[in-house]
């Protein structure tokens, strides 16, 4: 389920009494402190204000997700990306985590309903995007959402049936086995016909882009690469990067797609 989908649930979720454990932790090297006393002393503040309200349901309820955060927190100790946010309600049976790699301003909520207003910032600068890696005989498409990518799909030229096909593996292992001969007369083959092998692509990432919720598109590739790539697209980039980023590192991928 996409971002944008997680929202529309969250915003229908209300309890006629607060129900809902909203937090927003800083993991990341750049914090104050240790992250962990942070949560602890944040939830600690809230069981002491329900202890101290009576209200033994809510308190029964805030220990139980509490419990969940503990666990959740304890099998990821050792893999935590730079935040963490998780809405988390007995009531409701809700349990949503988000692994970020950008900073979030700590905090902890416990309200009659989820708190979005932070996530919603973040959705609002790292939107639910496909980045398009343009290269002459294969094109990388990235799932990204809040600035992290969900998942990657390799596209390769087959020589064979000179048709698009989904690559498992680095899409230039089999040429690098092959003769200079063999090299140049498929560079050849493939540059000439390269605007069909786009148009045929850029219709495969316009039905990625409905099936993944993408709000938007970004191409990056070298200038004549990626400026062929965002003409075949019915669907307007929403930037084209004139960088070769294809062995560059996640984070360097984000940062071009999103500044």
């Amino acid at each position: 389920m996409g971002l944008a989908s997680d929202l529309k649930q969250l915003r229908q979720i209300e309890c006629k009494d607060k129900c809902v454990l909203s937090v927003y932790l800083n993991t990341g090297p750049n914090q104050q402190g240790d992250w962990s006393i942070h949560l602890k002393n944040g939830l600690k503040r809230i069981g002491e204000y329900l202890e101290a309200s009576g209200d033994e349901t809510q308190l029964k309820n805030f220990k139980k997700v509490r419990k969940q955060v503990d666990q959740e927190l304890g099998k990821h100790r050792n893999d935590l990306a730079r935040s963490l946010i998780i809405f988390a309600s007995e009531e409701n049976d809700l349990f949503e985590t988000y692994y970020l790699q950008h900073d979030v301003e700590t905090s902890f909520h416990w309200e009659t309903k989820p708190v979005l207003e932070p996530l919603e910032a973040l959705q609002q600068k790292f939107p639910s995007t496909g980045i398009i890696l343009t290269n002459l005989d294969h094109v990388t498409v990235l799932d990204t959402s809040l600035g992290h990518i969900d998942a990657t799909f390799e596209f390769a030229f087959d020589p064979e049936t000179e048709e698009w096909v989904r690559f498992e593996g680095t899409a230039s292992d089999d040429r690098m086995a092959s003769s200079s001969s063999q090299v140049d007369k498929f560079d050849r083959r493939l540059a000439e016909n390269l605007g069909r092998f786009y148009r045929d692509l850029a219709q495969t990432v316009e039905q990625m882009k409905g099936a993944h919720d993408w709000e938007s598109l970004v191409v990056i590739g070298e200038a004549e690469l990626s400026n062929s790539f965002r003409d075949e697209l019915r669907t307007k980039p929403e930037r084209v990067v004139h960088k070769n980023l294809s062995k560059s590192s996640a984070p360097h991928i984000i940062e071009a797609a999103f500044h």
